[in-house]
């Protein structure tokens, strides 16, 4: 019955298409990939040499039944290699397929596929989106690593949409389309029992049920939540400088992160009260340099409502390293938030891209449509919530006519001062993102690190990436 259903619903979505997945290998996309690096995380800092010396099979068009083997005999060819998809979607059940193949080479003593990239070249939708999801070992999840890349402009579209609108209204055996709809559904609760996805994604994929509607992930800060990896250049994923960094825009780094992370099970109170500067616990707004002067300390943690905690690090470079770790830190705040740890291991980067988030510039793009973080947890919301742009000034700071440090002076901004953003953007610079605002009548470019994130932390971009 289901190899039945699945011609069906295949002849459904693309009546005019008989063609396969296109299997190709592809050489001249290994150096794009090793270039690449991971925003959020350490699961892709390429070895050098991996890629080039694997096979880059690149697997586009409609999914069809038989494509997971010819993709298998396709694959079994080489020893070891990379899988880019690119796919308008398909046949739902041969989508599973494939991503249980991919996910069973994973989960062997002995993988050799080492990654499956979706990139910004062409979407991933339905049947192919389910299947990048399913693509990964419950192990590897396990070990907080993850091999499904998507990169920072790429769309991978999640839905439960089985017959485009002209198809819906005609006649189609009722048992054969709930055995479809279960099999779809029961995919997506193998990923939330396996720890592979959160439980929002398949409430934002049961809110799509026509064939041109998705709940997109196009690798940002959301992608990241969904528990997949987002990638992008070089630029978005260097760690912050520290020069300039002061504690308020640490601290919005932090509380993005720990709401952004997957691996930290969260409560409504964890969302509200995760925040650092609240209680007893107000951190002094000063450069992080000065402060963990103070603390004794380049290494130093503060918890998050005893649900994790962010553990950062000043290294000597400049650069900030940060992660967010389950459970109350291991050292005891005083006077502050913070409290001093010991430790050598070298943490992630605090990338340019967390800072944006943080600072309400995600992906480069001024965040206007907004949401709570903590929404995730009573469903999906769809009305966006406004993003303040009337914000404080944290610490004082020149405006530029043009973003970064080459722009010449026009004015500058004070400690409490309340400007309005207009616009912003990402430099490749030490400073990372800037901000467009207005204040006394004069409009210019500041560093972002220099605003209060305090009352729009909370917030998350209504849609993700860029």
């Amino acid at each position: 019955m289901l190899s039945r259903l699945g011609l069906v619903l295949t002849l459904c979505l693309f009546p005019a298409l008989s063609q396969a997945v296109e299997i190709t290998q592809r050489p001249d996309l290994a150096p794009r990939l090793e270039a690449l690096r991971s925003l959020y995380n350490w699961n892709w800092t390429p070895e050098s040499g991996r890629v080039s010396q694997s096979t880059v099979f690149y697997l586009s068009g409609p999914i069809v039944p038989g494509d997971t083997e010819r993709v298998k005999a396709a694959l079994e060819t080489t020893w070891g290699k990379y899988i880019v998809l690119e796919s308008p979607g398909g046949n739902f059940l041969e989508g599973i397929e494939l991503g249980g193949y991919i996910s069973s080479n994973m989960e062997s003593q002995d993988p050799d596929i080492y990654g499956v990239f979706v990139l910004k070249d062409g979407p991933c939708l339905s049947a192919c989106a389910l299947a990048v999801a399913l693509s990964t070992s419950t192990r590897d999840i396990s070990e907080n690593a993850d091999y499904r890349f998507i990169e920072h402009g790429a769309e991978l579209g999640f839905h439960m949409g089985i017959l485009p609108e002209e198809k819906a209204t005609q006649a189609v055996e009722a048992r054969q389309m709930m055995n479809l709809t279960y099999d779809i559904a029961q995919a997506y609760a193998s990923l939330i029992m396996g720890g592979v996805a959160p439980p929002i994604l398949l409430a934002e994929a049961l809110e799509h049920r026509t064939a041109d509607s998705f709940f997109t992930l196009r690798g940002g800060i959301r992608t990241h939540a969904m528990r997949l990896s987002p990638v992008g250049p070089a630029h978005l994923a260097r760690a912050v400088d520290s020069a300039g960094l002061n504690t308020t825009a640490l601290e919005a780094m932090c509380y993005t992160a720990f709401a952004a992370e997957p691996r930290i099970q969260k409560s409504f109170v964890d969302y509200e009260w995760g925040q650092l500067n609240l209680g007893s616990y107000t951190t002094p707004t000063m450069p992080v340099a000065d402060f963990a002067a103070q603390l004794g300390s380049r290494r130093m943690a503060a918890n998050h409502n005893g649900a994790a905690h962010c553990l950062v690090e000043l290294r000597d470079d400049g650069s900030v390293g940060l992660d967010i770790l389950p459970g109350p830190p291991p050292c005891t705040a005083q006077d502050s938030a913070w409290c001093a740890v010991s430790g050598d291991g070298r943490l992630p980067d605090a990338s340019v891209a967390l800072l944006a988030d943080a600072m309400g510039c995600s992906s480069g793009t001024l965040t206007r449509d907004a949401a709570f973080w903590g929404s995730d947890l009573s469903g999906v919301r769809k009305e966006p919530y406004p993003m303040p742009l009337e914000r404080p000034v944290a610490s004082g700071v020149n405006m530029r006519d043009a973003p970064g440090m080459g722009g010449a002076r026009i004015g500058s901004v004070a400690a409490g001062d309340t400007v309005t953003v207009e616009d912003c953007t990402l430099v490749d610079g030490p400073q990372g993102v800037w901000m467009k605002v207005r204040a006394g009548g004069t409009s210019g470019w500041i560093s972002a690190r220099f605003l209060d994130a305090t009352q729009t932390v909370y917030l998350r971009p209504f849609h993700d990436g860029p």
